[in-house]
């Protein structure tokens, strides 16, 4: 198992769906992915909890188009690459940690 991050507020629930939306200009309809969309999100064993939480903050920095303010720690399996682009498709066992107010 990996660890990913994921901008939602939904976690939970994005969790028990198992699946995302890919909607992109050039497709007539959303398409649903077989797996969550997060970004690869490694945690190292000697980091502290201030560690997690600052790289959390610049990832909710750098991709402020998604953070709605809630980001989940996830653990799962990878299973492709993000049609759009950025990030993962996975597949989602459990939720670490939610972050609120980022």
């Amino acid at each position: 198992m990996e660890t990913y991050l994921r901008f939602t507020t939904t976690g939970y629930e994005d969790l028990e769906r198992g699946t995302s939306l890919l909607s992109l200009p050039s497709l007539d309809e959303d398409e649903v992915l077989e797996g969550l969309c997060a970004f690869s999100f490694d945690i190292d064993h000697d980091m502290t909890e201030d560690d997690i939480l600052r790289k959390v903050e610049m990832y909710a920095k750098n991709f402020c188009y998604y953070n709605e303010g809630t980001a989940v720690i996830i653990e799962g399996e990878y299973i492709k690459q993000n049609p759009n682009g950025e990030g993962v498709v996975i597949r989602a066992e459990r939720i670490i940690k939610e972050y609120n107010d980022l």
